[in-house]
This record gives C-alpha cells, sequence and structure tokens, in this order.
C-alpha cells in the first residue's frame, strides 16, 4: 500500500514538472519573469535571451524618426534632429544598447560598483593613460561615446531614460496571441519617479519555446511620457526647496 502511494507521488510529481515545463516556462509571462530576474540578478545574457535589443530598439528609432520628420516634436525630436538621427541610426542604436546593458551591469557597492560580480574602483574623473602617455583603451570608449552625446544631445536624454535598473514589472496581461506571436499590455513602475507606466509589447516565441520581446509598440508615446515625468519631478524638487 505504502509502495504504491510512494508510486503515485511520485507520477504526480513527474506530471508537476513536465506541466511546469511545457505549460509555465514556455508563456510571455514566465519570459517577463526572466527579464525581471535578470534585472536583479545584473545578468545581461539572461536579459539579452528575452529582449532583443537590436529589434527593440531598432523599431523605436524608427518611430522616434518618422514622428520628428512629422514635427510631432517628441522629447525634443524635429525634422533636423530626426535626419542627423537617420544618418547615424547604428551609431545611436548601440549608445542606446550600451546604456541598457551598462545599467542592468552596474550594482552599487560603496564608493566603487560591482560589474558582473566584480568590484570595480571608480577613476574618480583621473585618465587612465598607458605607459606611454597615450589614452587607454577606457578613455577612448568613453571619447567616442560622448563624440555622438555632443553632437546629438537628444542621444544622452534618452539613454538616461534606457536605465530599466530603475523599473519594475508590476502586471502583465495578453492582449492578443497568435500562431508564435503575442502582444501584452505591461505596467511598469519607475522607482526612481515612482509612477506607473504602460508598455504595449509585441513578444515573439523562438525555437526553443520561450518568448522574446520584439517591440515596444508605443515607444515614442512612452518615452514622451517618462520624459514629462522626470521633469515634473524636478520641478516639484525645485518648488519644495523653495519653499524651505
Amino acid at each position: 500500500m505504502l509502495k504504491k502511494i510512494g508510486m503515485g507521488l511520485v507520477t504526480l510529481l513527474v506530471l508537476g514538472v513536465a506541466f511546469f515545463f511545457l505549460y509555465v516556462v514556455k508563456t510571455p509571462h514566465y519570459s517577463l519573469y526572466q527579464i525581471h530576474k535578470a534585472v536583479q540578478g545584473h545578468d545581461t545574457a539572461l536579459f539579452q535571451r528575452h529582449v532583443d535589443l537590436d529589434s527593440v530598439y531598432g523599431n523605436g528609432l524608427d518611430d522616434l524618426i518618422a514622428s520628428g520628420m512629422k514635427r510631432e516634436k517628441t522629447i525634443g525630436m524635429d525634422p533636423f534632429v530626426a535626419g542627423i538621427m537617420k544618418l547615424v541610426k547604428p551609431a545611436v542604436l548601440q549608445a542606446m544598447k550600451d546604456a541598457t546593458l551598462e545599467s542592468i551591469q552596474k550594482e552599487k557597492t560603496g564608493s566603487g560598483k560591482k560589474e558582473n560580480g566584480q568590484a570595480v574602483q571608480a577613476n574618480n574623473g583621473l585618465s587612465t593613460n598607458n605607459a606611454n602617455g597615450q589614452p587607454g583603451k577606457n578613455d577612448q570608449s568613453v571619447k567616442k561615446k560622448n563624440k555622438w552625446e555632443n553632437q546629438i544631445p537628444l542621444l544622452k536624454k534618452l539613454k538616461e531614460r534606457l536605465d530599466v535598473s530603475n523599473l519594475k514589472i508590476e502586471d502583465a496581461s495578453v492582449t492578443r496571441k497568435g500562431d508564435k506571436v503575442a502582444e501584452l499590455d505591461v505596467l511598469l513602475h519607475d522607482i526612481k519617479l515612482d509612477k506607473n507606466f504602460n508598455a504595449n509589447m509585441r513578444m515573439e516565441q523562438m525555437n526553443n519555446g520561450e518568448w522574446q520581446i520584439k517591440e515596444i509598440t508605443n515607444f515614442v508615446g512612452l518615452l514622451a511620457e517618462v520624459e514629462a515625468a522626470a521633469r515634473k519631478a524636478v520641478k516639484d524638487t525645485v518648488d519644495e526647496s523653495r519653499k524651505q
């Protein structure tokens, strides 16, 4: 009798594990959980497994440039800036990706920072020249990044808004699901601004059954809302300081 009960429990356990991997792991919601887990654990590899940054930011930039060409002036975009962004799109796309991945990697640990599990001390703005007195690789990399930010001031603003370490996924609902494609309404909470934002995401199912974010369909509107909230937060801080 005990043997039969034991076998029954083992069978239920096996069925439960099978159900989990077949019907839970292979869902858009589970991939969103993995994204949350990646941000919390500073795991850029896991994050990129479930977020196609090239596709998300590529589509987002196209929408942003189109809005600028239409003179909608979203977060400071106009036809002139949109034209420049279009010409140097690959560099802008790479800068946006770098900003997002850096925000995931970095974790404050006292006066230094922790990247990929290893402590990194801040250089306090000191030059990192090599033995020959020439700028080191870090300096060259920073100069290259600053070059585009100096030429396109909007890029710096974009990078500031792409700090995903400030975001928490509060809720998500599937609005449409087809053959290997799903559309979701995702409620994001910005910890720094203490405000919720809605992101409309398009996800695609990969060959291994997991899901990956391919596009934020309201990318331009979402950026505009975040920018407006950030401006309001600054204004509220200034007004509060004047009252004191």
